[in-house]
């Protein structure tokens, strides 16, 4: 193959991509919780992951700032930072965690 035949055959695919599509017409998707069976229990399983993984960031917090305190109190540098980084990633889990749900929304919106 030449320098040149492999843009020219994405080219080639590309348009021919694009004919199939504006033949086909406008494509459109919206979505119903009652569409598939059994939506109900997926949403409960999602809200109980949601619920435990909130527990679970929790419980982290609580060690990083407890092992945060022993090496600040025990003069161990290595922990006292390691405990602070922990508190930090626990806080910005939490953050994610309880934006993630607004985030989904506000890029579907901003995707329509």
């Amino acid at each position: 193959m030449g320098r040149w035949s492999m843009p020219i055959i994405a080219a080639v695919i590309l348009a021919a991509g694009t004919a199939v599509a504006a033949a086909a017409g406008p494509v459109s998707v919206s979505p119903d919780a009652g569409a598939l069976p059994d939506t109900g229990k997926l949403q409960q399983l999602v809200n109980g992951a949601y619920f435990w993984v909130l527990i679970l960031t929790l419980a982290a917090l609580i060690v990083a700032a407890c092992i945060w305190a022993w090496g600040s109190q025990s003069n161990n540098v290595r922990a006292a930072s390691d405990g602070r980084r922990g508190v930090a990633v626990a806080l910005l889990a939490a953050a994610v965690i309880g934006a993630a749900p607004t985030l989904v929304n506000w890029f579907y919106g901003f995707g329509r």
